[in-house]
Protein backbone atom coordinates (compact mmCIF):
# COMPACT_ATOMS: atom_id res chain seq x y z
CA UNK A 1 0.00 0.00 0.00
CA UNK A 2 1.38 3.48 -1.12
CA UNK A 3 1.90 5.85 1.70
CA UNK A 4 -0.24 7.97 0.48
CA UNK A 5 -2.95 5.72 1.29
CA UNK A 6 -2.56 4.90 4.47
CA UNK A 7 -4.50 7.64 6.23
CA UNK A 8 -7.45 5.64 4.32
CA UNK A 9 -6.92 3.35 7.81
CA UNK A 10 -8.13 6.16 10.37
CA UNK A 11 -11.29 5.74 9.19
CA UNK A 12 -11.44 2.05 10.09
CA UNK A 13 -11.75 2.93 14.03
CA UNK A 14 -13.46 6.33 13.12
CA UNK A 15 -16.13 4.72 11.58
CA UNK A 16 -16.48 1.44 13.93
CA UNK A 17 -17.78 4.20 16.57
CA UNK A 18 -19.97 5.81 13.85
CA UNK A 19 -21.18 2.48 12.75
CA UNK A 20 -22.70 1.16 16.18
CA UNK A 21 -23.74 4.80 16.91
CA UNK A 22 -25.96 5.01 14.50
CA UNK A 23 -28.46 2.14 16.27
CA UNK A 24 -27.33 2.81 19.37
CA UNK A 25 -28.60 6.02 20.32
CA UNK A 26 -32.19 5.04 19.74
CA UNK A 27 -31.66 1.88 21.97
CA UNK A 28 -29.89 3.80 24.47
CA UNK A 29 -32.85 6.66 24.69
CA UNK A 30 -35.14 4.17 25.30
CA UNK A 31 -33.95 1.94 27.13
CA UNK A 32 -31.57 3.66 29.23
CA UNK A 33 -32.74 7.12 29.48
CA UNK A 34 -36.64 5.77 29.16
CA UNK A 35 -37.08 8.29 26.73
CA UNK A 36 -39.89 8.44 23.85
CA UNK A 37 -40.13 8.45 20.17
CA UNK A 38 -40.25 11.70 20.28
CA UNK A 39 -36.73 12.27 21.86
CA UNK A 40 -35.12 10.06 19.63
CA UNK A 41 -36.53 12.23 17.08
CA UNK A 42 -35.62 15.53 18.47
CA UNK A 43 -31.84 14.13 19.46
CA UNK A 44 -31.27 12.87 15.83
CA UNK A 45 -32.74 16.51 14.64
CA UNK A 46 -31.17 18.68 16.41
CA UNK A 47 -27.54 17.12 15.32
CA UNK A 48 -28.32 17.39 11.78
CA UNK A 49 -29.47 21.14 12.03
CA UNK A 50 -26.30 21.91 13.65
CA UNK A 51 -24.36 20.57 10.82
CA UNK A 52 -25.76 21.47 8.23
CA UNK A 53 -24.61 25.42 9.28
CA UNK A 54 -21.07 23.59 10.52
CA UNK A 55 -20.49 21.57 7.18
CA UNK A 56 -21.04 24.95 5.23
CA UNK A 57 -18.25 26.38 7.47
CA UNK A 58 -15.78 23.58 7.60
CA UNK A 59 -15.62 23.55 3.94
CA UNK A 60 -15.17 27.13 3.25
CA UNK A 61 -12.53 26.85 5.87
CA UNK A 62 -10.62 24.23 4.22
CA UNK A 63 -10.69 25.71 0.66
CA UNK A 64 -9.76 29.34 2.23
CA UNK A 65 -6.95 27.83 4.61
CA UNK A 66 -6.03 25.04 2.44
CA UNK A 67 -5.36 23.07 5.32
CA UNK A 68 -6.80 19.09 5.22
CA UNK A 69 -4.90 16.92 7.98
CA UNK A 70 -5.93 20.01 10.66
CA UNK A 71 -9.25 19.90 9.95
CA UNK A 72 -9.43 16.03 9.70
CA UNK A 73 -7.92 15.18 13.38
CA UNK A 74 -10.09 18.07 14.84
CA UNK A 75 -13.35 16.36 13.32
CA UNK A 76 -11.94 12.99 14.87
CA UNK A 77 -11.05 14.84 17.94
CA UNK A 78 -15.09 16.37 17.98
CA UNK A 79 -16.28 12.43 17.63
CA UNK A 80 -14.12 11.58 20.55
CA UNK A 81 -15.31 14.43 22.52
CA UNK A 82 -18.99 13.98 21.80
CA UNK A 83 -19.21 10.21 22.73
CA UNK A 84 -17.65 10.98 25.98
CA UNK A 85 -20.48 13.25 26.79
CA UNK A 86 -22.62 11.05 25.64
CA UNK A 87 -21.44 8.35 27.87
CA UNK A 88 -21.71 10.93 30.74
CA UNK A 89 -25.18 11.90 29.89
CA UNK A 90 -27.62 11.94 32.99
CA UNK A 91 -30.66 13.06 30.88
CA UNK A 92 -32.18 13.66 27.20
CA UNK A 93 -30.84 17.50 27.64
CA UNK A 94 -27.17 16.27 28.23
CA UNK A 95 -27.67 13.98 25.46
CA UNK A 96 -29.36 16.54 23.47
CA UNK A 97 -26.03 18.56 24.33
CA UNK A 98 -23.64 16.47 23.14
CA UNK A 99 -25.26 15.36 19.65
CA UNK A 100 -25.15 19.06 18.73
CA UNK A 101 -21.49 19.09 19.80
CA UNK A 102 -21.10 16.50 17.57
CA UNK A 103 -22.77 18.01 14.65
CA UNK A 104 -20.60 20.94 15.39
CA UNK A 105 -17.26 19.61 15.53
CA UNK A 106 -17.59 16.40 13.78
CA UNK A 107 -18.45 17.56 10.58
CA UNK A 108 -14.52 19.42 10.21
CA UNK A 109 -13.25 16.28 8.89
CA UNK A 110 -16.14 15.98 6.07
CA UNK A 111 -14.97 18.58 3.13
CA UNK A 112 -11.23 17.83 4.13
CA UNK A 113 -11.12 14.42 3.85
CA UNK A 114 -13.02 14.92 0.29
CA UNK A 115 -10.74 16.52 -1.53
CA UNK A 116 -7.51 15.59 0.63
CA UNK A 117 -8.24 11.75 -1.54
CA UNK A 118 -8.38 13.85 -4.65
CA UNK A 119 -5.47 16.20 -3.79
CA UNK A 120 -3.20 12.82 -2.85
CA UNK A 121 -3.34 10.91 -6.55
CA UNK A 122 -3.56 11.33 -10.01
CA UNK A 123 -6.50 12.07 -11.91
CA UNK A 124 -6.22 8.95 -13.36
CA UNK A 125 -6.57 7.06 -10.34
CA UNK A 126 -9.56 8.53 -8.66
CA UNK A 127 -11.72 6.07 -9.01
CA UNK A 128 -9.59 3.31 -7.85
CA UNK A 129 -8.52 5.48 -4.83
CA UNK A 130 -12.26 6.25 -4.19
CA UNK A 131 -13.14 2.96 -4.41
CA UNK A 132 -10.53 1.64 -1.48
CA UNK A 133 -11.48 4.18 0.49
CA UNK A 134 -14.78 3.49 0.35
CA UNK A 135 -13.81 -0.07 1.32
CA UNK A 136 -12.04 0.74 4.09
CA UNK A 137 -14.62 2.95 5.78
CA UNK A 138 -17.12 0.35 4.58
CA UNK A 139 -16.01 -2.30 6.19
CA UNK A 140 -14.98 0.15 9.56
CA UNK A 141 -18.89 0.53 9.60
CA UNK A 142 -20.30 -2.67 9.68
CA UNK A 143 -17.45 -3.86 12.51
CA UNK A 144 -19.09 -0.92 14.17
CA UNK A 145 -22.39 -2.63 14.06
CA UNK A 146 -21.18 -6.32 14.71
CA UNK A 147 -19.51 -5.02 17.17
CA UNK A 148 -22.69 -3.02 19.04
CA UNK A 149 -24.85 -6.43 18.60
CA UNK A 150 -22.50 -8.79 20.14
CA UNK A 151 -21.82 -6.05 23.20
CA UNK A 152 -25.70 -5.30 23.54
CA UNK A 153 -26.10 -9.13 23.67
CA UNK A 154 -23.31 -10.04 26.20
CA UNK A 155 -22.60 -6.75 28.44
CA UNK A 156 -25.43 -6.26 29.87
CA UNK A 157 -25.72 -9.90 31.44
CA UNK A 158 -22.72 -8.50 33.30
CA UNK A 159 -22.56 -4.87 34.06
CA UNK A 160 -26.31 -4.09 33.57
CA UNK A 161 -28.29 -2.32 30.92
CA UNK A 162 -27.88 1.17 31.55
CA UNK A 163 -23.70 0.97 32.43
CA UNK A 164 -23.44 -1.50 30.05
CA UNK A 165 -24.78 0.89 27.11
CA UNK A 166 -22.91 4.20 28.59
CA UNK A 167 -19.32 2.03 28.44
CA UNK A 168 -20.08 1.09 24.68
CA UNK A 169 -20.73 4.89 24.60
CA UNK A 170 -16.86 5.32 25.84
CA UNK A 171 -15.89 2.44 24.11
CA UNK A 172 -16.77 4.38 20.78
CA UNK A 173 -14.87 7.40 22.37
CA UNK A 174 -11.60 5.30 22.49
CA UNK A 175 -12.17 4.03 18.85
CA UNK A 176 -12.24 7.12 17.58
CA UNK A 177 -9.34 8.70 19.52
CA UNK A 178 -7.38 6.11 18.26
CA UNK A 179 -9.08 7.01 14.48
CA UNK A 180 -7.32 10.89 16.07
CA UNK A 181 -3.89 9.68 16.67
CA UNK A 182 -3.45 7.78 13.58
CA UNK A 183 -5.09 10.36 10.86
CA UNK A 184 -2.32 12.83 12.84
CA UNK A 185 0.57 10.69 12.09
CA UNK A 186 -0.85 9.05 8.94
CA UNK A 187 -2.15 11.85 6.93
CA UNK A 188 0.20 13.86 4.62
CA UNK A 189 -0.88 17.30 3.56
CA UNK A 190 -0.03 17.68 0.16
CA UNK A 191 1.66 19.75 -2.02
CA UNK A 192 -0.77 21.02 -4.50
CA UNK A 193 -4.32 21.99 -3.79
CA UNK A 194 -7.42 21.69 -6.10
CA UNK A 195 -10.93 23.14 -5.54
CA UNK A 196 -13.99 21.14 -4.55
CA UNK A 197 -16.48 22.20 -6.57
CA UNK A 198 -14.81 21.80 -9.87
CA UNK A 199 -14.77 17.89 -9.26
CA UNK A 200 -18.49 17.52 -7.58
CA UNK A 201 -18.76 13.70 -9.41
CA UNK A 202 -15.66 12.61 -7.73
CA UNK A 203 -16.39 13.96 -4.04
CA UNK A 204 -20.18 12.50 -4.29
CA UNK A 205 -18.56 9.49 -5.23
CA UNK A 206 -16.91 9.37 -1.41
CA UNK A 207 -20.03 9.75 0.13
CA UNK A 208 -21.67 5.94 -1.04
CA UNK A 209 -22.10 4.90 2.20
CA UNK A 210 -23.66 1.35 2.41
CA UNK A 211 -25.11 2.40 5.40
CA UNK A 212 -28.51 4.63 5.44
CA UNK A 213 -29.39 6.20 8.18
CA UNK A 214 -31.12 9.26 9.02
CA UNK A 215 -27.72 10.69 10.06
CA UNK A 216 -25.47 10.39 6.83
CA UNK A 217 -27.90 12.99 4.74
CA UNK A 218 -26.51 15.98 6.35
CA UNK A 219 -23.21 15.49 5.42
CA UNK A 220 -23.40 15.16 1.89
CA UNK A 221 -24.78 19.41 1.89
CA UNK A 222 -21.45 20.76 2.66
CA UNK A 223 -20.69 22.17 -1.08
CA UNK A 224 -22.47 23.35 -3.82
CA UNK A 225 -25.46 25.51 -1.77
CA UNK A 226 -25.61 28.70 -2.77
CA UNK A 227 -28.90 30.43 -4.71
CA UNK A 228 -26.99 31.42 -7.72
CA UNK A 229 -27.00 27.36 -7.94
CA UNK A 230 -29.93 27.61 -7.39
CA UNK A 231 -31.63 29.77 -9.76
CA UNK A 232 -29.26 27.99 -12.49
CA UNK A 233 -30.94 24.97 -11.84
CA UNK A 234 -34.14 26.38 -12.07
CA UNK A 235 -33.02 28.28 -15.50
CA UNK A 236 -32.14 25.25 -16.78
CA UNK A 237 -35.51 23.50 -16.17
CA UNK A 238 -37.48 26.05 -17.89
CA UNK A 239 -35.43 26.58 -21.04
CA UNK A 240 -35.34 23.28 -21.68
CA UNK A 241 -38.36 21.47 -19.96
CA UNK A 242 -36.52 19.50 -17.89
CA UNK A 243 -36.76 17.11 -15.41
CA UNK A 244 -34.88 18.33 -12.75
CA UNK A 245 -37.76 20.63 -10.67
CA UNK A 246 -40.01 17.15 -10.62
CA UNK A 247 -37.23 14.73 -9.63
CA UNK A 248 -35.86 17.23 -6.58
CA UNK A 249 -39.31 17.35 -5.67
CA UNK A 250 -39.47 13.56 -5.78
CA UNK A 251 -36.16 13.21 -3.68
CA UNK A 252 -37.69 15.41 -1.27
CA UNK A 253 -40.79 13.55 -0.91
CA UNK A 254 -38.80 10.23 -0.85
CA UNK A 255 -36.46 11.51 2.04
CA UNK A 256 -39.20 12.43 4.26
CA UNK A 257 -40.71 9.38 4.30
CA UNK A 258 -37.56 7.19 4.31
CA UNK A 259 -35.99 9.31 6.87
CA UNK A 260 -38.95 9.66 8.84
CA UNK A 261 -39.35 5.34 9.05
CA UNK A 262 -35.73 5.00 9.63
CA UNK A 263 -35.77 7.34 12.92
CA UNK A 264 -39.05 5.51 14.35
CA UNK A 265 -38.56 2.01 13.69
CA UNK A 266 -35.91 1.20 16.13
CA UNK A 267 -38.33 2.73 18.74
CA UNK A 268 -40.76 0.49 17.21
CA UNK A 269 -38.62 -2.96 17.47
CA UNK A 270 -38.17 -1.85 21.14
CA UNK A 271 -41.65 -0.61 22.31
CA UNK A 272 -44.43 -2.34 20.49
CA UNK A 273 -42.47 -5.26 19.66
CA UNK A 274 -40.77 -5.68 23.03
CA UNK A 275 -37.55 -6.63 21.04
CA UNK A 276 -33.96 -6.89 22.62
CA UNK A 277 -31.88 -4.10 21.83
CA UNK A 278 -28.89 -6.42 19.88
CA UNK A 279 -32.22 -6.70 17.54
CA UNK A 280 -31.65 -3.53 16.64
CA UNK A 281 -27.97 -3.83 15.67
CA UNK A 282 -28.73 -7.03 13.72
CA UNK A 283 -31.01 -5.72 11.45
CA UNK A 284 -29.21 -2.50 10.83
CA UNK A 285 -26.03 -4.92 10.00
CA UNK A 286 -27.76 -7.08 7.59
CA UNK A 287 -29.14 -3.96 6.09
CA UNK A 288 -25.95 -2.17 5.48
CA UNK A 289 -23.95 -5.81 4.45
CA UNK A 290 -26.56 -5.99 1.73
CA UNK A 291 -26.01 -2.76 0.48
CA UNK A 292 -22.11 -2.95 0.72
CA UNK A 293 -21.96 -6.27 -0.92
CA UNK A 294 -24.17 -5.17 -3.91
CA UNK A 295 -22.92 -1.54 -4.35
CA UNK A 296 -19.79 -2.14 -6.79
CA UNK A 297 -21.88 -4.70 -8.78
CA UNK A 298 -25.33 -2.41 -8.86
CA UNK A 299 -22.81 0.41 -9.88
CA UNK A 300 -21.83 -1.51 -12.87
CA UNK A 301 -24.93 -3.12 -14.13
CA UNK A 302 -27.11 0.37 -13.88
CA UNK A 303 -24.79 2.25 -16.30
CA UNK A 304 -25.91 -0.29 -18.50
CA UNK A 305 -29.54 -0.09 -18.01
CA UNK A 306 -32.13 2.67 -17.76
CA UNK A 307 -31.27 4.52 -14.39
CA UNK A 308 -34.94 5.95 -14.01
CA UNK A 309 -36.82 2.59 -14.45
CA UNK A 310 -34.34 1.22 -11.89
CA UNK A 311 -34.76 3.73 -9.34
CA UNK A 312 -39.04 3.13 -9.96
CA UNK A 313 -38.26 -0.33 -9.12
CA UNK A 314 -35.61 0.48 -6.22
CA UNK A 315 -38.48 3.18 -4.38
CA UNK A 316 -41.51 0.33 -5.54
CA UNK A 317 -39.95 -2.13 -3.25
CA UNK A 318 -39.43 0.72 -0.67
CA UNK A 319 -43.48 0.62 -0.27
CA UNK A 320 -44.31 -2.72 -0.05
CA UNK A 321 -41.10 -3.43 2.57
CA UNK A 322 -41.46 -0.50 5.08
CA UNK A 323 -45.46 -0.88 4.58
CA UNK A 324 -45.23 -4.59 5.15
CA UNK A 325 -43.31 -3.65 8.62
CA UNK A 326 -46.52 -3.91 10.77
CA UNK A 327 -46.84 -7.18 9.62
CA UNK A 328 -44.29 -8.42 12.10
CA UNK A 329 -46.85 -7.10 14.99
CA UNK A 330 -49.39 -10.65 13.79
CA UNK A 331 -46.66 -12.47 13.12
CA UNK A 332 -45.08 -12.32 16.42
CA UNK A 333 -48.48 -13.10 18.28
CA UNK A 334 -47.65 -16.16 15.99
CA UNK A 335 -43.91 -17.11 16.29
CA UNK A 336 -41.19 -15.11 18.11
CA UNK A 337 -38.60 -16.60 15.39
CA UNK A 338 -41.07 -16.34 12.64
CA UNK A 339 -41.05 -12.53 13.35
CA UNK A 340 -36.95 -12.17 13.26
CA UNK A 341 -36.42 -13.38 10.57
CA UNK A 342 -39.02 -11.61 8.80
CA UNK A 343 -37.71 -8.19 10.04
CA UNK A 344 -34.24 -9.69 8.79
CA UNK A 345 -35.33 -10.30 5.29
CA UNK A 346 -36.88 -6.87 5.42
CA UNK A 347 -34.06 -5.72 6.00
CA UNK A 348 -31.92 -7.35 3.28
CA UNK A 349 -34.59 -6.34 1.05
CA UNK A 350 -34.43 -2.45 2.11
CA UNK A 351 -30.51 -2.89 1.56
CA UNK A 352 -30.48 -3.52 -1.92
CA UNK A 353 -33.15 -1.52 -2.09
CA UNK A 354 -30.53 1.17 -1.00
CA UNK A 355 -28.03 0.03 -3.19
CA UNK A 356 -29.70 0.41 -6.54
CA UNK A 357 -31.33 4.16 -4.93
CA UNK A 358 -27.55 5.15 -4.16
CA UNK A 359 -26.53 4.69 -7.10
CA UNK A 360 -29.29 6.24 -9.81
CA UNK A 361 -29.81 9.02 -8.16
CA UNK A 362 -27.47 11.29 -8.51
CA UNK A 363 -26.37 10.39 -11.97
CA UNK A 364 -30.01 11.55 -12.48
CA UNK A 365 -29.40 14.83 -11.00
CA UNK A 366 -26.67 15.69 -12.79
CA UNK A 367 -27.97 14.39 -16.25
CA UNK A 368 -30.97 16.76 -15.71
CA UNK A 369 -28.93 19.83 -16.71
CA UNK A 370 -26.05 20.78 -19.26
CA UNK A 371 -22.40 20.46 -18.81
CA UNK A 372 -21.83 24.02 -17.70
CA UNK A 373 -23.92 23.80 -15.05
CA UNK A 374 -24.07 20.04 -13.76
CA UNK A 375 -22.30 21.24 -10.64
CA UNK A 376 -25.18 23.12 -9.33
CA UNK A 377 -27.34 20.18 -9.97
CA UNK A 378 -25.24 18.10 -8.39
CA UNK A 379 -25.28 20.59 -5.09
CA UNK A 380 -28.76 21.56 -4.99
CA UNK A 381 -29.73 17.63 -5.23
CA UNK A 382 -27.45 17.16 -2.39
CA UNK A 383 -28.79 20.09 -0.33
CA UNK A 384 -32.76 18.66 -1.11
CA UNK A 385 -31.53 15.30 0.24
CA UNK A 386 -30.52 16.90 3.50
CA UNK A 387 -33.16 19.17 3.86
CA UNK A 388 -35.37 15.92 3.63
CA UNK A 389 -33.83 13.87 5.98
CA UNK A 390 -34.38 16.99 8.49
CA UNK A 391 -37.84 17.37 7.79
CA UNK A 392 -38.35 13.30 7.91
CA UNK A 393 -37.00 13.07 11.38
CA UNK A 394 -38.85 15.35 12.81
CA UNK A 395 -42.01 14.57 11.23
CA UNK A 396 -41.21 10.27 12.25
CA UNK A 397 -41.40 11.59 15.61
CA UNK A 398 -44.67 13.63 15.62
CA UNK A 399 -46.27 11.22 13.79
CA UNK A 400 -45.17 8.66 16.24
CA UNK A 401 -46.24 10.63 19.07
CA UNK A 402 -49.91 11.77 17.69
CA UNK A 403 -50.92 8.58 15.87
CA UNK A 404 -48.73 5.83 16.61
CA UNK A 405 -46.63 3.66 14.97
CA UNK A 406 -48.60 1.59 12.07
CA UNK A 407 -50.41 4.72 10.67
CA UNK A 408 -47.18 6.32 10.87
CA UNK A 409 -45.28 3.55 9.09
CA UNK A 410 -48.49 3.67 6.13
CA UNK A 411 -48.01 7.29 5.52
CA UNK A 412 -44.28 7.17 5.28
CA UNK A 413 -45.21 4.39 2.65
CA UNK A 414 -47.34 6.38 0.92
CA UNK A 415 -45.05 9.37 0.45
CA UNK A 416 -42.88 6.48 -1.16
CA UNK A 417 -44.89 5.45 -3.00
CA UNK A 418 -45.58 9.15 -4.59
CA UNK A 419 -42.33 9.73 -5.15
CA UNK A 420 -42.13 6.80 -6.82
CA UNK A 421 -45.04 7.82 -9.16
CA UNK A 422 -43.35 11.10 -9.75
CA UNK A 423 -40.27 9.62 -10.93
CA UNK A 424 -42.25 7.18 -13.60
CA UNK A 425 -45.08 9.43 -14.35
CA UNK A 426 -43.26 12.61 -14.77
CA UNK A 427 -39.38 12.14 -14.73
CA UNK A 428 -39.25 9.54 -17.31
CA UNK A 429 -41.27 10.84 -20.43
CA UNK A 430 -39.38 14.29 -19.50
CA UNK A 431 -36.00 12.66 -19.74
CA UNK A 432 -36.99 10.71 -22.72
CA UNK A 433 -37.97 14.01 -24.31
CA UNK A 434 -34.54 15.65 -23.64
CA UNK A 435 -32.84 12.02 -24.76
CA UNK A 436 -34.53 12.47 -27.74
CA UNK A 437 -34.28 16.34 -28.34
CA UNK A 438 -30.37 15.83 -27.50
CA UNK A 439 -29.91 13.25 -29.98
CA UNK A 440 -31.32 15.25 -33.23
CA UNK A 441 -29.66 17.95 -31.65
CA UNK A 442 -27.00 19.18 -34.86
CA UNK A 443 -23.17 18.48 -33.80
CA UNK A 444 -21.21 21.56 -34.01
CA UNK A 445 -18.19 21.26 -35.71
Amino acid sequence: MEKKERWFFSYLPTNMAGGCFDSLLPVFIILALSGTVGEVALVSVAASLAAVPSLIFWGAATDWMKWRKHFIVLGFLGRTIAYMAMGFSVGTGSLLFANILMGLLASASTPAMSILILESFRKEMWSEKIGLFNKVAGIGNLAGIAMGSIWIAFMPGVLGLEVSLRMLFLFNAVLALVGTWLAFILVIEPDEKISRETLYEHILQIFKWAQEKRRYLPQRMYSFISLKHLREVMETHRKMDGYAGWFLSATFIYNIGAVAFFTISPVFLIQVLEMDGSLVFALSFVQALASTFLFKYMGKYSDRKDKISLLFIAKGSRVLLMGGYIAAIPILALNGLLAVLFLLLVHLGLGIGWAIIADTQLPIAVGSGDGEHKGSHAGIFNATVGMGAIAGGSMGGILALAIGFVPSFIICSGMILASALMVRLIVMPKARKMEKAAAHKPVKS
